[in-house]
């Protein structure tokens, strides 16, 4: 069936071959416990797991590879990190353009009495106030938490700045990664992220059910709470949890299939180039945006063509609901993307598209021009027939 799949920013598709022969072999002939037995089936899921944490390390640019634990997605490490660390009378700020996979446990923690304090953005890019929130940083702040990458538009904020804000005033910074691991080069260390958390089946190209968050040394001296505590395969003489990660936080028995999927798919983004393929993405969406614009009646929401971005392209169809579009799309032209509020309510908020939301397409690392120029002609496609019908 012909269809051209612009919804990266929700899942990758399709998957590289490599993913799934991966998945295959440890769901059909490899399954095993790792840490749970010492027969060869065991020790190859413990390499395993050994081995995705040294690629994830090296391709994230993390200290050390005993610091990535792995989780179900992103929203389970984002919550790792906030309940694990956050006291009552602690401050965290955020940006305005937070997904509610951060929002929603901060609004929890705030009920407890943690403090919540979001910075302005500006309105029509949606990139951080740095000014603002420098003067917002103080001896209360604990954590700046951060969307690397708005899932709604694509708005890329400057994470460099951030951590250097973050050292001079002794806090710490957790950055939601989801948006852009996969999609373009990150340095954890020359960043200065303290706590990075990622999903695993968007950008990295994985399974669903994978992610993880990384936790460097001087996050780790301020202690973090596991979620889950039970059997990791290590002290197993003890009835207490261990204190040393990744076992502190990572209990029960792990998505194996899942994680040699993502071990596979980080591999292929290695050989293909990070930086290649980003540019490939951003060439993409740039002839993407440049198309749109064209188009009457159309309207783009969130960054410049030439500024930092992700490869998020987010407009409205003046006189169109939504929803109207989506169905559009979907069952007149096989254009597969999203519409609304993509979970993210504040960042629509911040920059005037609620409670409407947008038309999102969101490109990956098999898009093709192809594939940009099918979904260019059939919003054109839509908008000439809107303005035929308004005659």
């Amino acid at each position: 069936m012909f269809m051209v799949y612009l919804d990266h920013a929700a899942t990758s598709n399709p998957k590289p071959q490599c993913v799934i022969e991966a998945m295959s072999h440890y769901a059909s002939e490899g399954s095993a416990n790792p840490g749970r037995g010492s027969h060869p089936l065991a020790n190859r899921a413990a390499r395993l797991l050994f081995e995705t944490r040294e690629r994830l390390k090296t391709f994230l640019g993390a200290e050390a590879a005993g610091e990535v634990v792995f989780t179900a997605n992103v929203t389970e490490a984002l919550n790792l990190a906030l309940f694990g660390l956050l006291k009552p009378g602690d401050e965290v700020l955020v940006s305005s353009l937070e997904h509610n996979a951060m929002m929603r446990p901060l609004r929890l923690l705030e009920q407890q009495g943690v403090r919540i304090t979001k910075i302005a953005s500006d309105p029509k890019s949606g990139v951080i106030d740095l000014k603002l929130l420098a003067q917002s940083l103080s001896t209360n702040t604990k954590l700046v938490a951060i969307n690397h990458a708005s899932n709604a538009f694509g708005t890329l904020q400057p994470l460099d700045a951030i951590g250097e804000l973050c050292r001079q005033h002794e806090c710490l910074l957790l950055a939601d990664c989801a948006q852009t691991a996969g999609h373009l080069p990150i340095d954890m260390a020359s960043a200065k992220i303290d706590l990075l958390a990622f999903t695993g089946h968007k950008g990295l190209l994985g399974p669903m059910g994978t992610g993880g968050l990384i936790i460097n040394t001087r996050a780790q001296k301020n202690g973090i709470k596991p979620l889950i505590l039970g059997g990791t395969g290590s002290l197993s003489e003890s009835e207490n949890q261990p204190e040393f990660l990744p076992d502190a936080l990572e209990s029960g028995t792990p998505n194996l299939p899942g994680i040699a999927g993502l071990n596979a798919g980080v591999k292929w983004l290695q050989q293909q180039g990070i930086n290649r393929l980003h540019q490939q993405e951003l060439a993409l969406c740039q002839r993407l945006m440049v198309g749109l614009s064209q188009l009457p009646n159309v309207r783009l929401i969130g960054p410049a063509m030439n500024a930092p971005r992700t490869a998020v392209v987010s407009f409205v169809i003046k006189g169109m609901d939504n929803g109207e579009v989506d169905d559009l799309l979907g069952n007149q032209h096989q254009i597969y993307c999203r519409t609304g509020l993509h979970c993210a309510p504040a960042a629509h908020r911040a920059l005037g598209t609620f409670p409407e939301g947008s038309i999102r397409f969101s490109l990956g690392a098999t898009t093709t021009a192809e594939d940009v120029d099918c979904a260019i002609a059939a919003v054109k496609a839509i908008c000439t027939a809107t303005v035929a019908a308004d005659e």
